[in-house]
């Protein structure tokens, strides 16, 4: 009788064959050896603070406008992975041209907020839960919107105070989109931007201030009134909302620890921190409140160091 030819489980690499084999696995360990202390990020958790700051740069249960992957991955895993902030809702442009993202917002939960875990500065404001979907839509409705639509003519947009005048050209689906939110949601609903450049081709530009690492949409156009809102070469600049923020933002001392920025692509995330905390630094410092601004100004320093950004402060400190 012939005896049954061995399972793979029972198989027995042969000694020659193990000799001739273990160096090539030896050296394709040898990337992972020679390259693991530059290529570690144990420990490294500024992605992951930094969503979870500009999440709580956001009024409980409002609505962040992004722009691309960079600015809307960290976010995503914050919420579904840690559960931070899952009150607001994430809508990303480059995915707001598409079907099924849009038909996701509409069918997304309205997750409640919990005072406890947010900011402390939102605790004195109670904040109801919608009701209702960010985008009031149905699937059909949705589905309809073009891809684009084109005008010859400067366009205006209102919404009950708000009139935004949209220069002539090509409004793209995901920015008639962004105005369906302004149109459905707000202002029940704070809506946010997480860059001001999303909000100005819309002609929202005089209605935008910025809080902390966020960008706020308002119903009047801001002006600036001394010491609350001041005037800075980037903006209508929140200045008690944003301390407040800074006061809780965990980001900047995990890039500081981290010392190093290794991908350029994304060089803008440290950028908006050191930004930021420039502008506020400044305006604290010309309202008197000395300490704090120094302070700031310390750890603007250290984020720019750290991220490799140090050029833009030659000459403007001391």
């Amino acid at each position: 009788m012939t005896a049954a030819p061995a399972s793979p489980s029972t198989r027995r690499i042969s000694p020659r064959a193990w000799i001739l084999t273990s160096p090539i696995l030896l050296l394709a360990l040898v990337p992972f050896f020679a390259n693991y202390q530059a290529a570690s990020r144990a420990g490294q958790t500024f992605t992951r603070d930094w969503a979870v700051d500009l999440l709580n740069s956001v009024e409980p249960y409002g609505i962040l406008v992004t722009g691309g992957d960079n600015d809307t991955f960290p976010l995503w895993y914050a919420q579904e992975v840690e559960g931070v902030r899952k009150d607001v809702t994430v809508a990303v442009t480059s995915l707001l041209g598409t079907d099924w993202y849009v038909r996701g917002i509409i069918r997304r939960p309205v997750w409640p907020y919990d005072p406890a875990a947010g900011p402390a500065i939102y605790r004195a404001t109670s904040w109801s839960r919608p009701e209702a979907a960010a985008l009031r839509m149905t699937m059909s409705e949705a589905d309809a919107i073009p891809p684009y639509v084109q005008f010859g003519a400067p366009q205006q947009f209102v919404k009950d105070s708000i009139v935004a005048t949209i220069p002539a050209g090509v409004l793209t689906r995901d920015q008639i989109i962004v105005l369906r939110f302004i149109k459905d949601s707000f202002p029940e609903r704070p809506l946010y931007f997480s860059s001001a450049a999303i909000a100005r081709p819309l002609g929202l530009g005089p209605y935008i201030i910025t809080q902390g690492l966020a960008y706020k949409l308002v119903e009047h156009p801001v002006r600036a009134t001394g010491k609350a809102i001041v005037q800075t070469p980037y903006g209508m600049l929140d200045v008690p909302r944003s301390r407040a923020l800074w006061a809780t933002y965990t980001a900047p001392k995990s890039l500081i620890r981290q010392g190093d920025w290794v991908d350029s692509s994304s060089v803008g995330i440290p950028f908006s921190y050191v930004l930021n905390a420039y502008m506020l630094s400044q305006a604290l410092d010309r309202q008197g409140d000395r300490a704090t601004s120094d302070q700031l100004m310390r750890t603007t320093l250290e984020m720019a160091h750290a991220a490799h950004l140090d050029a833009l402060f030659r000459g403007r400190t001391g």
